[in-house]
């Protein structure tokens, strides 16, 4: 009799492993859809360089990335957005970044004029502008889909 009652509680002992590795199972595979979902927006494009278009990037490595880098200028300017890390953002926050570049572009903001000032050569061209722009507002929408 006391060996039927040790098997009766292996068995229940087991199926209780059995319903937490289950358990162990599923919520790892629900962790990690998470995670794969707040990884950055498109981690290949970045690996491949071609989060950038060479139009987009000429503009930006001549007029934006001296304040817009790690190695910026302006705190300030490093605070609102620094190039390099824009690959690696969340896709929802890359959106709401690429937003405010194209307000900032649309309001002539950028770059401002005291900058302008000291340094009249980094003034965006019209032409510029709309490059920056156009790209921005072709990134968030293909984000958005």
């Amino acid at each position: 009799m006391r060996k039927n009652n040790f098997f009766v509680y292996i068995c229940v002992k087991f199926y209780k492993i059995m319903k937490i590795s289950t358990f162990i199972v599923v919520l790892v595979i629900i962790i990690g859809y998470f995670f794969i979902q707040s990884s950055p927006a498109n981690r290949n494009e970045h690996k491949n360089g071609s989060m950038y278009t060479a139009e987009v990037k000429k503009v930006i490595d001549e007029k934006c990335y001296g304040c817009h880098s790690v190695q910026g200028k302006s705190q300030k300017a490093k605070d609102a957005l620094i190039w390099d890390s824009l690959p690696n953002l969340q896709k929802s926050k890359m959106v709401a970044t690429l937003d405010d570049i194209i307000e900032v572009l649309k309001d002539n903001k950028m770059p401002p004029e005291d900058v302008i000032k000291k340094y009249p050569e980094m003034k965006l061209l019209p032409q510029e502008g709309k490059i920056l722009q156009s790209w921005a507002e072709s990134r968030a929408d293909s984000l958005l889909k």
